[in-house]
């Protein structure tokens, strides 16, 4: 374990240090503080206090297993990266630069993160220790937590101690690197589609409990307040945990280019966003001075919550439309850059000829930014600066990270019909495996809609059989000495605050949901607006439909 801390870059003397010691201290003070004052958590909290005896075993868990969250970060780094690692490195062999200039070239690209670390130590062991390359990457290969890398820099060595051409090596290792960087892909999303089942038995499993916990109050006596407090924070907690696994399960692999550049498409979703949430506002305040103050309408809160959030729909739609823009180009770039490579070839590498010839062609969406590409590169201001606008503006993250490679290679002297083999064929892997991404979030789109109607009957239904439960309770002229440890009523007050914790809860599964959605298809969470403001009606219609079955039903009004 000594060797990984110190491979990872942390030493265990700072591990004991500033890690372990410090959580240590604090799950045992937690532990002392439980013990101390046990009788007024119990008196509080009742049965739930047994949950804060968890506190300090999640600190000391947190402590012993942090080696291993550092370990298994560095390895989702550069598992999620390996593709345009070993594309990139594919374009810089196709010319004549040296091997040890190429891992400093990589080595510096901070977007390849664990990689470009694991990298900078095989240049550090061949500049600075005097190892040759094939040395340098056996001793990286016994201490990278990437398999997948691993078994690359085993491969290299082997090959390069063959004395096999390094060129052909590297471009033989493109298919076999990208194939085991698909079944990786395509692994974390059989995960997703086996959690999708899961998902739904949790939410489903929760929805049952929240029911239970409504009624509670009037068979046992307990407060209210305390069982609707505890019903939201379960819910939120669980909602919160899908998230977070969802996040650390699906695949590294943004749709929206990551320059930091804010370009036109940007400021016009942020105007939109903008303009929506002032309008929210505006409908907010409207709804409330016309429900509650001038009461000219009886709007019930959730449907005022939910034509409140309707405005946020419009941001939601455009970013939406924008992101299949994107999507659209990506599906065109490997035949832009196979004939950019391919006619630059035939003209001895002149890329502005090539492309005035490619501007007549059709390349879909992707057709405007390549015109505006060859104005740029005819004005002979700067060519990098022109390139690099015309992969922003795409605002794809793929087209910005290879289109980076393709001129860098060019270059440094490669042919560009090399070049432009290499990044196609990588490209058109990744956009397959996107298309597969597509149908794991699409379906899942579905189940989220789907557990949202579903919680809405089960919980208002349950608020129904309570409402019917506490009228009836409330019209017996019983004296409480016979019948108080029995029959329990609660204020009308409470039972007004449930319907509204009700909707909170389906609110803060729409709003974790479609995040989640989007954490799921790598777009823009932006995007997710349009299905919070869809989720919130869904919610809302759920519970209108749930009362009014419940009316006829038991003969209740709420």
């Amino acid at each position: 374990m000594f060797e990984s801390l110190r491979h990872c870059g942390l030493k265990p003397e700072r591990y004991f240090k500033f890690v372990f010691a410090p959580l240590s201290g604090a799950a045992l003070i937690v532990l002392m503080l439980i013990v101390l004052f046990s009788v007024q958590i119990f008196r509080l909290l009742g049965l739930f206090a047994v949950l804060l005896y968890f506190v300090p075993l999640f600190l000391i868990l947190i402590a012993l297993l942090y080696p291993k969250i550092i370990i298994g970060r560095m390895r989702n780094q550069i598992d999620n990266n390996i593709h345009f690692y070993i594309t990139h490195m594919g374009a810089l062999a196709t010319s004549d630069i040296d091997r040890k200039e190429m891992m400093e070239i990589i080595s510096g690209r901070k977007e390849y993160k664990a990689l470009a670390e694991e990298t900078r130590k095989i240049f550090l062991l061949m500049d600075k220790w005097n190892r040759n390359l094939s040395q340098a990457c056996r001793f990286i290969a016994r201490r990278t937590p990437s398999k997948i890398f691993s078994e690359f820099l085993d491969r290299m060595a082997h090959e390069l101690d063959s004395g096999e051409d390094f060129k052909e090596f590297i471009k033989r290792e493109q298919k076999t690197v990208m194939n085991a960087f698909a079944t990786n892909y395509q692994g974390k999303l059989y995960s997703i589609d086996v959690f999708k089942e899961v998902y739904t038995s949790i939410i489903i499993s929760l929805s049952f409990f929240a029911a239970f916990a409504i009624i509670m109050p009037f068979l046992t006596g307990i407060s209210v307040t305390f069982m609707l407090d505890v019903i939201v924070v379960i819910f939120t907690i669980v909602e919160l945990g899908v998230l977070v696994y969802l996040k650390s399960v699906a695949p590294d692999d943004p749709i929206w280019q990551t320059s930091g550049e804010t370009i036109a498409v940007d400021w016009k979703i942020y105007k939109y966003f903008y303009i929506s949430m002032i309008a929210c506002l505006i409908l907010f305040t409207v709804l409330l001075l016309a429900n509650y103050v001038y009461r000219i309408v009886s709007l019930p809160v959730p449907f005022i919550v939910a034509i409140t959030v309707t405005p946020l729909a419009i941001p939601g739609y455009i970013s939406r439309k924008e992101e299949s823009i994107v999507k659209d180009k990506d599906k065109n770039s490997p035949s832009f850059i196979m004939s950019l490579g391919a006619s630059a070839s035939a003209r001895g590498g002149d890329i502005l000829e090539s492309l005035k010839f490619l501007t007549a062609h059709d390349f879909g969406s992707l057709t405007n930014d390549v015109r505006k590409l060859y104005k740029r590169l005819k004005s002979r201001i700067n060519k990098k600066r022109a390139w690099e606008k015309f992969s922003i503006e795409t605002g794809s993250n793929l087209i910005y990270r290879f289109t980076d490679m393709f001129v860098e290679a060019i270059g440094l002297g490669s042919d560009p019909k090399d070049v432009a083999e290499i990044i196609a064929d990588n490209f058109t892997v990744i956009n397959t495996l996107r298309a597969k991404r597509a149908q794991t979030s699409s379906s899942f789109v579905g189940i989220a809609y789907g557990v949202v109607i579903g919680i809405a009957f089960s919980l208002y239904i349950s608020f129904g059989v309570v409402e019917s439960m506490n009228s009836l309770y409330s019209k017996l002229h019983i004296p409480n000495s016979f019948v108080g440890n029995i029959l329990h009523t609660v204020p009308s007050t409470s039972i007004a605050t449930l319907n509204v914790i009700i909707f909170l809860i389906l609110l803060i599964h729409a709003i974790i949901s479609s995040i989640s959605l989007k954490v799921m298809d790598g777009g823009r969470y932006m995007s997710s607006l349009l299905h919070l403001t869809g989720m919130t009606w869904v919610a809302a219609f759920a519970g209108y439909i749930s009362r009014t079955v419940m009316i006829h039903m038991l003969g209740i009004n709420f």
